[in-house]
């Protein structure tokens, strides 16, 4: 009888744990085995190069996906991603290099679909189609081209089912948060692949910051992509401080520091802007960083010259608007409009008025943007 009573805590104890033990167990990610070990880790270290910026040393790993013993699908994956970083960093602008990668996406996407309905339950293969469709999507939109807003709705249905496949796929979550990063740059007119009504800058910062954690190969590119989703929905210290982490493992690509002043900027944290900037221009000059694409050295320029500008240093100003004014001699961005504004101001205060005067009734000539029309001529008639 006492050895009964005894027991009876012992069995009660053990019925209460077991279920916990069993959820924990379950909750467990699936050893991946070494086969997908090795590839992710080469597939993993193609995408560093090339956020580094180092592309022919990143095709050259992605070769190594190519053996006879390596599935040839996962090259083709990292050759299209490595394309779009390409075509959005080099100097000068791919187009070739872009034309390539669709392509390469494309054979991808019509072989993998082949062996999918010999191997409808393969989380593997379902994981890298639904990334090709995702980056096939993210070229067109670098190339002005429509999307293929039926693709993007099946690789959506592809990332998922990996997903929740028994032998999980993070990685899944890096294509799922473009997805929404895609959708979130779209016009409001345009049909969307997403109708459910769910939030998708949420979303998107949900599955980036997955993939950031648990991917095996693609949590670089997600922190990448989960800056620029910061700084659009004007998250801007979590801008930064990605910004700045990523700057320190990627040294020589000025892209992050570039994200972390333009957020700097728009904090009005002018200080810590010009120095951020200040120092992106110097090792620019200098061939310590790659060289930027023109769109991102008219960032530099502009938000480097109004942040010397908020904190009086006219004469680095006025040189910093007038580099800008150089990477876009179009005027085809509306801040080159404000560039052109700020230069007036700065013209004044050298006792340029006649030039400044000049430059104002150009900028009334022009389209207006915002309230800069009615700003030009409160400084013109400043000028009476």
């Amino acid at each position: 009888m006492q050895r009964c009573l005894f027991l009876l805590p012992c069995l009660l104890l053990l019925c209460c744990c077991l279920p916990q033990t069993l959820v924990a167990a379950h909750a467990e990610p699936v050893p991946v085995p070494d086969t997908l070990t090795s590839m992710f880790g080469l597939m993993h270290e193609a995408l560093h190069q090339a956020l580094q910026l180092r592309f022919t040393t990143a095709f050259e790993v992605a070769m190594r996906l190519e053996q006879p013993s390596q599935p040839l699908l996962e090259a083709q994956l990292v050759r299209g991603i490595i394309a779009y970083f390409q075509a959005r960093w080099q100097i000068p602008p791919l187009s070739a290099t872009r034309q390539a990668g669709l392509k390469g996406l494309t054979a991808l996407l019509e072989a993998g679909q082949r062996q999918l309905t010999r191997s409808p339950r393969t989380p593997r293969l379902q994981l890298v189609l639904g990334l090709a469709a995702v980056f096939q999507g993210l070229l067109q939109q670098q190339s002005g081209a429509s999307l293929d807003v039926a693709l993007l709705a099946q690789g959506r249905t592809w990332l998922q089912q990996a997903l929740m496949a028994p032998e999980t796929m993070p990685d899944a979550h890096l294509g799922l948060g473009l997805l929404y990063f895609i959708d979130l740059g779209r016009p409001v007119l345009l049909p969307r692949f997403d109708r459910s009504g769910s939030d998708h800058t949420t979303e998107a910062i949900y599955h980036l910051r997955q993939a950031a954690e648990t991917g095996h190969f693609s949590g670089e590119v997600a922190r990448t992509f989960l800056v620029r989703v910061y700084e659009l929905e004007k998250r801007y210290q979590e801008a930064i401080a990605l910004g700045q982490a990523l700057q320190a493992t990627f040294p020589g690509n000025g892209y992050y520091a570039l994200s972390s002043g333009r957020s700097q900027c728009a904090q009005g944290q002018y200080e810590p802007c010009a120095a951020t900037l200040g120092q992106l221009a110097a090792n620019l000059q200098a061939g310590v960083i790659a060289p930027l694409s023109r769109d991102d050295r008219f960032d530099l320029y502009y938000f480097w010259g109004q942040a010397l500008y908020e904190t009086g240093q006219d004469a680095l100003a006025f040189e910093a608007f007038r580099q800008a004014l150089n990477q876009d001699p179009g005027n085809t961005r509306d801040a080159s409009l404000w560039a052109k504004y700020y230069l007036g101001i700065l013209y004044e205060r050298r006792g340029a008025v006649t030039t400044a005067r000049q430059l104002y009734h150009t900028l009334l000539r022009g389209r207006n943007v915002d309230d800069l029309h009615q700003q030009v001529e409160q400084r013109l008639a400043q000028l009476r």
